[in-house]
């Protein structure tokens, strides 16, 4: 393996990216290959390199053919006291060290740049997002239901929480607040006799509006059996705009890579310019190979054909496909495509021609200036895939490392769900959230429209904001007419289109009575409309009412009544928010 360069750390550094390896479970030989070297990098500890309480895993490339004197550290994260009480005490838990590592900072400095490699980070942001307008208030005598697709994707709250662990400014285009609700490890209760989820609704008033409810739907999928074989192909984006977050992909990889047994079968495919195989279907059950594998990547530059990487990774994986296994891709990358199938529309297209080929999708994405959301938010949509964004050690735990078998196993797929109002009790309505995933009564029943899916025990959950009253139609209709259900005492009615892992189109329904939902345990909507109010406030959205700041801070404290330590929170939500609060 050719060396480009080096990285430089200092030892409390390395230290720290050893510990990080060493969390994962690997062998103290392995800590050693895995730290010592970055892909076609080395790792070198200088004793002159400064060091910072909080640190980088973008550390400085030291000069080299490769790269211009000059450079410093990029952006830098993790708490060194919080990770060295870490290192030291091994009983502590993983999600103890997520929250150690989730503080970050930016450094000024400039980092060098390589050969055919993209610019160094700077303030101007060519990073892309969909930015669809809010969803209206609708009257249930106009559009009865609200339609949309699931959404277990983190990629806006990892953002979310490492915009406000820098301080620096949010950008509001990427804040879905579905996701911020969906991130959280809500109580649920899991499917009874073999189904393959459970539906349960709560219900109170409204924070930010005193004329308003709120409605919680709440979605449990079942678990899945987690001895499935899996046949995953590694497809690792090496074009030069990567060079920034090399160090953060191999640690990425090697932690799913140490979440796979005996049995598994990996290969790894890389791509920039054009697409190389690295290694061909290694069994899992030897690491010692697994991590000599992921070291053979090699080297960064050129253009990011992100799409013929995809259909040389695809097509590998049809050569090999196991029947009796979890097919699917794993794609490493900024999402910059820029050479080949570049467009959103074009991505999209590619990539539903390859839903019928039963191999699944998982999006890892990465970057700060260039990272192309859009593009991986509708990759996954289109894929049968799932997403997740990462900028730190923390994001790797949470999103890769523990929800690993639920974003593996894909319990449903094209889950699409409509929550239809009746009309005697509720006079108006506002899905909160879902902006990007809204569906049409026509979408909604067409069986080949694409929608996300869900994994092993993921949680789903949609808030309703609604004014209850009698509903009266807002358009007049020449032909139409529709009477309220004043004679009965249905509330709601919940259905539920989905596919069956092996694609056998499959329907849920359930009706939720007015009596129902006055009586139900509030187990997880106070927690809910805490997270929605944030998200409110943090987008600046046109319906956040009389949300402010200090209303925030009253509901965080009523959620977290045991302190940001709290195992209530595994994966920082009240953290950030406390963090959020004090800073504005």
């Amino acid at each position: 393996m050719a060396s480009r360069g080096t990285y430089m750390m200092n030892e409390q550094q390395f230290a720290q990216l050893c510990g990080f390896y060493s969390t994962l479970g690997y062998s103290g030989e392995q800590v050693k290959k895995l730290s010592e070297n970055c892909f076609g990098y080395k790792v070198k500890v200088g004793e002159e390199e400064r060091y910072s309480p909080e640190w980088s895993f973008y550390p400085r490339h030291e000069p080299s053919e490769f790269a211009p004197p000059g450079g410093g550290m990029g952006a830098v994260m993790a708490s060194a006291a919080m990770m060295g009480g870490m290192m030291k005490g091994a009983a502590m838990s993983q999600p103890m060290m997520g929250m150690a590592m989730m503080d970050m900072a930016e450094a000024p400095a400039p980092m060098p740049r390589m050969k055919n490699a993209a610019p160094a980070p700077s303030e101007f942001s060519t990073a892309e997002t969909k930015n669809p307008k809010e969803n209206e208030p609708q009257s249930p005598m106009d559009s009865p239901a609200a339609i949309f697709s699931a959404n277990v994707n983190t990629g806006s709250w990892s953002y979310l929480r490492n915009m406000i662990s820098v301080g620096r400014k949010i950008d509001t285009s990427f804040v879905r607040i579905e996701e911020i609700l969906n991130s959280y490890p809500y109580k649920l209760d899991p499917p009874e006799n073999g189904a393959l989820f459970r539906v349960s609704t709560e219900y109170s008033s409204c924070p930010w509006d005193k004329e308003k409810d709120l409605l919680l739907m709440e979605m449990k999928a079942k678990k899945a059996d987690t001895s499935v074989k899996q046949n995953l192909v590694f497809l690792i984006d090496v074009s030069g705009s990567m060079t920034d977050n090399w160090v953060i992909v191999q640690m990425s990889a090697a932690a799913v890579m140490s979440r796979l047994k005996a049995g598994d079968t990996l290969s790894i495919i890389s791509y920039s310019d054009d697409t190389q195989t690295v290694v061909k279907q290694i069994d899992c059950g030897d690491r010692d190979k697994c991590v000599d594998a992921l070291l053979a990547v090699d080297g960064i530059g050129g253009c990011t054909n992100g799409s013929d990487g995809l259909e040389n990774a695809y097509r590998y994986l049809s050569e090999t496909y196991d029947k009796a296994a979890n097919n699917r891709v794993f794609i490493f990358t900024d999402g910059d495509f820029n050479f080949g199938v570049t467009s959103e529309g074009g991505l999209t297209d590619f990539i539903y021609k390859k839903r019928e080929t039963g191999i699944y999708l998982s999006i890892v994405g990465y970057g700060r200036q260039n990272f192309k959301d859009n593009k991986m938010e509708a990759l996954a949509m289109n894929g049968n895939g799932n997403y997740t964004f990462v900028s730190n050690p923390a994001d790797i735990l949470d999103n890769l490392w523990d929800k690993l078998v639920s974003n593996l196993i894909t319990v449903a797929k094209d889950v699409k769900i409509s929550v239809e109002l009746n009309p005697a009790y509720v006079s108006e309505y506002r899905l909160i959230g879902y902006d990007a995933r809204k569906l049409t009564q026509k979408e909604f029943n067409d069986t080949e429209k694409a929608a996300d899916g869900i994994g092993s025990e993921h949680n789903v959950v949609a808030l309703i904001s609604l004014k209850r009253g009698k509903a009266e139609r807002r358009y007049s209709s020449r032909y139409v007419t529709a009477a309220a259900a004043g004679s009965e005492d249905e509330f709601a009615f919940i259905e539920v289109h989905y596919k069956s892992p092996e694609g056998e189109d499959l329907v849920y329904t359930k009706a939720v009575t007015a009596a129902e939902i006055e009586s139900a345990e509030r187990t997880n909507i106070g927690t809910a409309s805490m997270l929605a109010l944030f998200g409110l406030l943090v987008k600046d959205s046109e319906y956040k009412g009389a949300a402010t700041q200090e209303m925030l801070a009253k509901l965080l404290d009523e959620a977290d009544k045991d302190g940001a330590e709290s195992s209530a929170d595994p994966y920082g939500h009240f953290a950030i928010i406390r963090k959020y609060l004090n800073v504005r």
